[in-house]
């Protein structure tokens, strides 16, 4: 058994703060958890927590695996975008990479999907995460598609779209029929037949933009201050696990991650892997098939609403609900379609804006966490 573990924090600033100071403050408490004492400032530790929030801090990190060591990160950057060279230098000299708190800050995720639901078949993830950082959610969205499909996501693999400021209109218009805007995480399996051109494997899709979800989906209510991760699974179905983002939840999930990364050297034990032997293909966008919201701006005359329709039905998009509002000489259509894909979406809206009766398509959004 380990007479000690030495550990160092790597970074400075609000984080690695506080986890020196839980460290310094609960030492009695993890000794007793770990089965060893924590030992902080070593030259050459045992365990090397990384706080750093940029994939710059690869260098360190890379010598610390390939030393031997076992690292304790909370950087989403890093994990997605040197996620391969990070997994290859624990496979080739005996280090360990616990990763939990770099997706979502303290809710644990990283864990379930390595772990509990490794067993099981992963069809939909939906997240929300506090603030509109874009790079950081893409690098949270290329973990989680990794992890849920055990297919090597890239950050540049993530299609974003901005999420600009919505009209009070929409939003109200939204709500009118049940609907909350969110800037959602989407890692799905696009669910058709794999052809012969895909090599038999089915598709996943992972993007980041504005969605709406139904009032009574488990993200819609959600504080905008709470990441929260949706997982539909075959065997365990839905699945919600929600928490707070901020320094003091991060230290905790990094924490928890020591505690067990200590543990394991101390039993001489090492972290489940990441799996990414599935190696699925890419969906194009056009392929994604979801629901959408529209707000069209027509022109008040008889027939108008007919022509719209005739639009919808030639390109194959089912129109679920239907909403006129009046504006002097003009109107809005609100419609709701049934699942489509993307690429016959784009070319309703297309006809629509070349259409004499529609002024413009005003508002596009996908619709998702809710079947047809």
């Amino acid at each position: 058994m380990a007479t000690q573990l030495d550990v160092t924090v790597l970074g400075a600033g609000p984080l690695a703060a506080e986890v020196l100071r839980i460290i310094r403050d609960t030492g009695t408490d993890l000794r007793a958890r770990v089965g060893a004492p924590l030992v902080l400032g070593a030259a050459d530790p045992d365990l090397v927590i990384d706080t750093s929030d940029s994939a710059d801090a690869l260098a360190p990190v890379l010598d610390a695996l390939r030393a031997g060591r076992t690292v304790i990160t909370a950087n989403a950057a890093l994990v997605a975008t040197h996620g391969h060279l990070l997994a290859t230098a624990v496979e080739t000299h005996g280090g360990d990479l616990h990763f939990e708190a770099a997706v979502a800050g303290g809710v644990p995720v990283v864990r379930p999907l390595t772990q509990s639901l490794s067993g099981d078949r992963v069809r939909e993830l939906l997240a929300v995460f506090p603030g509109h950082d874009a790079d950081r959610t893409v690098a949270q969205a290329a973990i989680l598609a990794t992890l849920a499909f055990h297919t090597r996501v890239e950050p540049g693999d993530v299609h974003r779209e901005p999420f600009g400021a919505p009209s009070a209109h929409d939003l109200a218009a939204a709500g009118s029929l049940g609907l909350t805007l969110r800037l959602l995480t989407v890692c799905a399996l696009v669910s058709e037949a794999p052809g012969p051109e895909h090599g038999g494997k089915e598709r996943i899709s992972v993007r980041v933009g504005p969605a709406l979800l139904p009032a009574e989906h488990p993200l819609a209510p959600l504080d905008p201050a709470v990441s929260a991760v949706s997982v539909t699974a075959e065997g365990a179905g839905p699945l919600m696990f929600s928490g707070g983002t901020d320094v003091t939840a991060t230290a905790s999930a990094l924490l928890g991650d020591l505690v067990t990364a200590a543990r394991n050297r101390v039993d001489g034990a090492r972290a489940p892997r990441a799996s990414t032997y599935a190696e699925l293909p890419l969906a194009p966008l056009g392929d994604c098939p979801t629901r959408y919201y529209l707000n069209l701006h027509v022109t008040d005359h008889a027939g108008a609403l007919a022509q719209v329709a005739a639009v919808f039905a030639a390109h194959g998009v089912g129109i679920a609900r239907l909403r006129q509002e009046l504006h002097d000489t003009d109107a809005h259509l609100i419609v709701l379609t049934h699942r489509a894909p993307e690429s016959a979406l784009s070319d309703t809206v297309d006809a629509l804006t070349d259409s004499a009766c529609v002024r413009a398509v005003t508002t596009r959004w996908r619709v998702e966490g809710t079947e047809d």
